[in-house]
């Protein structure tokens, strides 16, 4: 024996790996349709769509492999976004979001390592977003709005749902008869929580079953609507010819019968109207969070600039 050890090429702790982006990126999507719920999972993949292209082809960020994604290739696609294509910061910080999280993916999942061990999008900062303005209605809007649609018992429900118990465009279409009790408490409950239907799990927003009591404001539209429905139907709100009702094919029904009043407001200015009537009488951002399915620091941006008249006598001192 010479004595000598013979030595092998081993792959060091901190080298690159080779991860093909275009692979990575349709395993990626496949995890998050099995984890995301319908409407996270669409929004995650127009962003990823936007930064690295479709089909595999010429991309966006004209890379290879997840580990080409360096801090100046990722800083010149941002650039991009805020100097040529006029981004907002909402959204540019959206999309820088959306690719943090998908190369963490990689790198928990793939074993994807980066020549500087770090995640590179970490590198490129977040842009400063601006203050936040919302759309309401005012009192006198509500019932110009709910009279446009006296005739259309249907969805005058269901606007009247956005506005006093605040749910989402796509919580209202996911109800069911069995969520809405007319008959608990005082007034009634409608309850926004996870449902298999026709084979098709939904879950709300925040993965958070919450219930909204009825008011004395809603109660009289879903009285009138549940006279006309019919008893047998899947859906409390079906659509026009049965059936689940198309997020987007109600928004353009509503959107046509809107313009033909000359009244702009969509299904976003509806829930905000709930929740800054709330915050006009007062109620607390803990429970305004809490029946609008959204986190207290969310709904502190969203409304706690309307609250400073309710809050007069609590500077007052004698």
């Amino acid at each position: 024996m010479s004595g000598r050890v013979q030595s092998y090429p081993l792959l060091a702790y901190g080298e690159p790996t080779r991860t093909p982006l275009v692979a990575a990126l349709g395993e990626y999507l496949e995890f998050a349709l099995q984890t995301k719920t319908k409407a996270s999972y669409t929004s995650d993949r127009w962003y990823l769509r936007n930064a690295f292209g479709t089909d595999g082809g010429d991309t966006p960020l004209r890379v290879a492999l997840v580990e080409d994604l360096t801090p100046a290739i990722l800083g010149a696609y941002f650039l991009r976004l805020i100097c040529v294509e006029r981004y907002q910061p909402k959204t540019y910080n959206r999309i820088r979001e959306v690719v943090h999280r998908f190369v963490n993916w990689c790198i928990r999942y793939k074993g994807t390592r980066f020549a500087g061990g770090f995640n590179p999008v970490s590198h490129v900062e977040r842009q400063r977003e601006h203050a936040r303005t919302i759309s309401y209605l005012r009192r006198v809007d509500i019932t110009a709005q709910l009279d446009v649609l006296a005739r259309h018992a249907e969805i005058q429900a269901m606007v009247a749902v956005m506005i006093y118990a605040g749910l989402r465009r796509g919580e209202v279409l996911w109800l069911t008869p069995q969520d809405v009790d007319l008959g608990a408490a005082k007034l009634g409950m409608i309850r926004v929580q996870a449902k298999k239907v026709d084979g098709e799990f939904w879950e709300p927003k925040t993965k958070v079953n919450r219930g909204v009591p009825v008011s004395s404001s809603l109660r009289p539209h879903l009285e009138r609507w549940e006279a006309l429905a019919d008893p047998k139907r899947t859906w409390y709100f079906p659509a026009p010819k049965g059936g689940h009702w198309d997020s987007d094919n109600f928004a353009a029904d509503l959107r046509k019968l809107n313009r033909a009043a000359n009244l702009d407001w969509g299904c976003l200015d509806y829930r905000h109207t709930f929740g800054s009537l709330l915050a006009s009488k007062g109620e607390s951002l803990y429970k305004i969070s809490a029946l609008m399915g959204n986190s207290p620091e969310i709904c502190r941006r969203h409304y706690a600039a309307l609250m400073p008249e309710c809050l007069v006598d609590s500077v007052e001192f004698w």
